[in-house]
């Protein structure tokens, strides 16, 4: 068996590149997609960070970017983490359970998420209320997380369930095992981790998995699943082909924010050192929250719905993703991987000055300016409706950063600069 890393990033074969087993499903063939070295014609993988709904306001303006562009359709592989496993639900629940074209993104679920995200309280006092009080009684102390499942199926309609999702694009939404402390994964045709045991016929609530990616951990609490006792399958941590039937450890498993595993979701499209096969443009929308000022947090924050971990949790979680993204830069500037990471708090002056591209000052007139830029950094990581000041700031955020990249480091693939349109 293949020795595990520190950071995990070594315990499993890239979902992209297994071989095919029983029960294991045939890699996604996209008609119209070009698997040669060309970037411009690349299949894409996108990896959605964590970072509640400021996370999924970014996120939602970087898939802007990408659909001015026609790009949507390229989309082969998605993996998200907490707020980005909100995003992607709200998108595939919006767009009847199927991954929208740019067109479709462009005309209805960008501008219904919008709305989702600045009228909808998820998890507050206000979108509890008073009956909610009487109906969630003790699970407020005890299962938070449950209750984030059922306001997400309420509140947002996200109702479906795993098994509706796509085959294609392979959406992984990622979680945290708290019985094998590795990354736990949900798709339409598997759950679960190498060391645990894999299942390929998962009848999970969607509005389950992605509260379960977005438990932070003691302050919304594991989400608890009771799982099927048959159907289990150990599994071989390079390859991901089922060795054998297995029954699993436990039938009751808790599953904390996939952050505390990896805030990043970039494990499953992404092996340090490795050239994906079949090649793919790789995308990391990194919307993670600074490392908060000590003292800083209160016990109560959650009542407001802010997602406030203890400060281990953050410091550990905030090396780790530094971590992540320096060895995917380090692939991605030796020629490795082709892709590209958009991280939130950069302005398109500070891409210029690192790369000393030229541009003349009037032109800064176009974009956020940095105060701004930093104002949508500091926007708290809770999910609570933002302000549609506060959104169409993080979203137009979102869109820039993926633009100046793309045609800043990727320039012969993308070359043309677009303006952010509200």
């Amino acid at each position: 068996m293949q020795a595990e890393s520190p950071l995990g990033v070594g315990d499993e074969q890239e979902p992209g590149i297994r071989e095919r087993g029983q029960g294991v499903p045939a890699e996604p063939v996209v008609a119209g997609i070009s698997t040669d070295s060309d970037p411009s014609s690349l299949p894409i993988r996108l990896a959605l960070s964590g970072g509640g709904v400021r996370a999924a306001a970014f996120h939602a303006g970087v898939l802007k970017r990408l659909a001015e562009e026609q790009l949507l359709e390229r989309v082969t592989h998605i993996s998200t983490v907490s707020g980005g496993s909100l995003l992607v639900s709200a998108v595939m629940t919006t767009n009847g359970y199927s991954w929208p074209g740019s067109a479709a993104y462009l005309d209805r679920v960008f501008p219904t998420l919008r709305n989702l995200l600045t009228t909808v309280d998820l998890f507050t006092v206000r979108a509890i209320g008073w009956r909610g009080l009487f109906r969630f009684n003790r699970r407020l102390l005890a299962h938070r997380a449950s209750v984030l499942a059922d306001l997400l199926a309420e509140r947002w309609g996200i109702t479906g369930r795993i098994r509706d999702l796509p085959e294609t694009p392979v959406w992984h939404i990622n979680a945290t095992s708290l019985h094998t402390g590795k990354g736990w994964r949900f798709s339409a045709r598997e759950m679960g981790d190498w060391k645990f045991g894999r299942h390929y016929a998962p009848d999970i609530r969607l509005a389950d998995a992605a509260a379960a990616s977005a438990a932070v951990p003691y302050v919304l609490g594991a989400l608890w699943l009771d799982l099927p006792e048959e159907g289990w399958f150990r599994t071989d941590p390079a390859t991901r082909k089922p060795l054998s039937r297995t029954q699993p450890p436990a039938t009751r498993i808790g599953l904390w924010d996939g952050g505390a595993y990896e805030n990043l979701g970039l494990e499953a499209i992404y092996k340090p050192g490795q050239t994906p096969d079949p090649a793919a443009f790789l995308i990391c929308s990194d919307a993670s929250g600074p490392l908060s000022a000590y003292g800083s947090a209160s016990p109560l924050a959650i009542l407001k719905g802010q997602l406030a971990g203890p400060r281990l949790f953050d410091i550990a979680s905030d090396q780790i993703r530094a971590l992540r993204s320096r060895m995917f830069m380090r692939d991605v500037e030796g020629g490795t991987v082709t892709g590209a990471l958009f991280k939130m708090g950069v302005s398109v002056r500070d891409v210029d000055i690192k790369t000393g591209r030229p541009r003349p000052a009037r032109e800064y007139d176009d974009f956020l300016d940095d105060g701004n830029v930093r104002e949508a950094l500091g926007h708290p990581t809770d999910l609570r409706a933002m302000t549609p000041a506060a959104f169409e700031r993080i979203a137009r955020h979102g869109f820039e950063v993926a633009d100046v990249v793309l045609t800043t480091h990727s320039a012969a693939s993308y070359p043309t600069s677009l303006r952010w349109q509200p």
